[in-house]
């Protein structure tokens, strides 16, 4: 993974009990533009368990991508 360098957007569950959400700073270091969003109240599928705030969060990233796109 460390040879990615585009946006990267981490959805992460904080009650995620297959892979804690302590595990997220290994993805954030292998990916060095990573931005990285947790979930409250979610376990290991925040798209299936969340999926409002996951939508939201996933839109607003993109949002983001695209203004500085613009720039």
């Amino acid at each position: 993974m460390r040879g990615v360098k585009i946006p990267t957007l981490i959805v992460w569950g904080k009650q995620d009990a297959i892979m804690p959400v302590n595990c997220r700073e290994l993805y954030q270091q292998a990916l060095a533009n990573a931005t990285l969003h947790v979930i409250d109240g979610c376990g290991h599928a925040p798209a299936l368990e969340q999926p409002r705030a996951f939508v939201r969060t996933v839109w607003e990233f993109l949002a983001k991508q695209g203004q500085s796109a613009g720039r």
